[in-house]
């Protein structure tokens, strides 16, 4: 069926406004997006000597302790009521905090609804969630916390069992925790989750120290920019900061691949029909060290996710050329040490 004249004027008006987007995005990206030495955690700066002096030593020995009380409830399989499933579990540091599976599984080893997106940036993320349900991370916590099908917890039974532990009481205490409570075991874990952020090749490179990149990878962040990724995937997070339709140019979705109910995004929590296929842009932060790709893991490359995002978000067919320059600028978003 050829398109009608209302459909024609649709197209163009959405193809202007990317590029209206693109032009005024590329245009902001500079220092401020980058994680300078400042914002990284105390852990982090405490292994710069060149800076340990500018930062009081109380203060780093105060978050130190709660960062280490939060890791070890991160990874503390006995805060869930089968005694098997930590943060964790889904949460994996060798794979970028993510667990490199399509769908993770739940605490009956059956696959859960999405893909578990990496959460070693979150301190930069708006929206948390796949569907960016969750404004805050404390809400997305609550979540993990009471979900039935992963901790299975109540915050007040869960809050009385390590109160119970002698060295959570300690560890607590020299944290400077007053109690024990659904606040208290939040916010470390929270703290231990901030501190996992740290500055990359890309942020040294905004900061002007242009060395840092090769020619290969100064190309690909050129193109990252001129193509219009940036349009979405922009801030200190390279996105986490809204909410985008997956199949914006060219439908993701067809008749030919069966539509489950996670494909509707942000549609299934509000039943809105414009808030169909949304879903939270996610941030490209370590993003080489977290395949598979996107909410249903069906992106098993990053070469695959970026020819995806060409076709299916700009309408572009890109070169063999464009795609490796920029997977190899995304190399770059990868923490350093």
């Amino acid at each position: 069926m050829q398109p009608t004249f209302n459909d024609t004027m649709t197209i163009s008006l959405t193809r202007i406004l990317c590029v209206l987007s693109i032009l005024l995005t590329s245009a902001l990206v500079h220092s401020s997006d980058s994680i300078s030495l400042s914002e990284a955690s105390p852990v982090y700066l405490k292994s710069k000597q060149s800076i340990t002096n500018s930062v009081q030593n109380a203060d780093i020995h105060s978050q130190e302790l709660k960062i280490k009380l939060g890791k070890l409830l991160f990874e503390d399989p006995s805060l869930s009521k089968s005694q098997t499933m930590s943060c964790a579990t889904c949460h994996q540091a060798d794979k970028g905090f993510s667990d490199g599976r399509d769908f993770s599984l739940d605490n009956q080893g059956n696959p859960l609804a999405y893909n578990t997106p990496s959460i070693q940036y979150v301190a930069f993320s708006y929206y948390f969630g796949w569907t960016a349900r969750y404004p805050h991370l404390q809400d997305h916590l609550d979540a993990l916390i009471n979900n039935p099908k992963l901790m299975n917890r109540d915050w007040v039974e869960l809050s009385q069992q390590i109160e119970q532990d002698e060295q959570y009481n300690n560890l607590f205490h020299s944290a400077g925790y007053g109690e024990i409570s659904k606040e208290s075991i939040s916010d470390a874990i929270i703290q231990y989750e901030y501190s996992l952020a740290k500055p990359s090749r890309y942020d040294f490179y905004l900061l002007g120290d242009t060395q840092q990149f090769t020619e290969e990878e100064q190309q690909g962040y050129y193109l990252f920019k001129e193509f219009g990724c940036s349009s979405c995937h922009q801030g200190k997070n390279l996105g986490g900061n809204l909410r985008q339709k997956f199949g914006l140019m060219k439908p993701y979705f067809s008749n030919s691949k069966k539509i489950k109910d996670r494909d509707y995004g942000y549609y299934t929590i509000t039943g809105h029909d414009e808030d169909r296929f949304y879903f939270r842009v996610p941030s490209l932060r370590n993003v080489s060290n977290t395949a598979p790709y996107f909410h249903d893991g069906s992106a098993t490359t990053l070469a695959k996710a970026i020819k995806v995002m060409f076709v299916n978000q700009l309408g572009i067919e890109p070169s063999s050329t464009d795609l490796t320059l920029i997977e190899t600028f995304l190399h770059t978003l990868e923490p350093s040490e």
